[in-house]
């Protein structure tokens, strides 16, 4: 009969993508400090749906508001991959259109810049529960 401790369960795998450098940091450390595992991390949507291909997480933090493809283009394009991962976006207005737009597209939620580290942990997990 073993005695072994029961296996912890595996980290939540995330991509964080915004195009502000010290945002992904505090994002970044508010999930580590949490127990997520942070993937990898993009400045703008291209690199985020390259990075999403690449590291297959189980959320991506996305800012709406990015350089070169913004978050709505990209939610697009990874909300078509055969797997996709839910999407949570970044922004600092709850009321803008784009939110409204990125939860047609299928985002599962969104989090409000300033960061309360709190919000954002409720919000992957409820974009993790089944829908």
């Amino acid at each position: 009969m073993s005695t072994s401790a029961p296996a912890e369960p595996a980290p939540i795998r995330v991509i964080i993508a915004d195009d502000t450098s010290i945002m992904r940091s505090l994002l970044r450390q508010i999930l580590k400090d949490r127990g997520f595992q942070v993937v990898a991390e993009a400045g703008n949507g291209v690199d985020a749906v390259q990075l999403v291909k690449q590291h297959k997480p189980q959320v991506v933090c996305l800012d709406i508001e990015m350089p070169e493809m913004s978050g709505l283009e990209a939610l697009v394009k990874i909300r078509k991959m055969d797997e996709p991962p839910e999407v949570i976006m970044v922004t600092g207005d709850s009321q803008a259109a784009s939110v409204q737009q990125a939860m047609q597209a299928g985002a599962r939620g969104y989090i409000l810049k300033p960061f309360q580290a709190d919000k954002i942990v409720s919000s992957i997990y409820k974009a993790l529960q089944p829908k």
